[in-house]
């Protein structure tokens, strides 16, 4: 009945620093947090969105299903790579 929702919590202290509403069936698969800042997770509705690590405001989405693992991110000749998968499709997106 609470809803449910996307929640940066400060380790320090155990507070919510921010929270993102996720409308539909909850989130899927996982979250992937990046040394630039960014914070992916599914949203339930079948989008992959990217949140601003600081504040929760959405900065990119892709409507590509629900998201059945944990996103991950790895580099390759000079290219880092951000991968996802939905049922038994993996999705790749070139970060810049």
């Amino acid at each position: 009945t609470g809803g449910n929702y996307l929640s940066a919590i400060d380790y320090r202290n155990g507070k919510v620093v921010w929270r993102h509403r996720y409308y539909g069936n909850g989130g899927g698969g996982g979250i992937l947090a990046t040394a630039g800042g960014l914070v992916f997770a599914g949203d339930g509705m079948g989008n992959f969105v990217a949140h601003d690590a600081k504040t929760g405001k959405p900065v990119w989405n892709a409507r590509i299903g629900n998201i059945t693992n944990a996103p991950q991110t790895f580099q390759l000749d000079g290219h880092q790579y951000l991968t996802v998968a939905t049922g038994d499709t993996l999705w790749a997106f070139i970060l810049n």
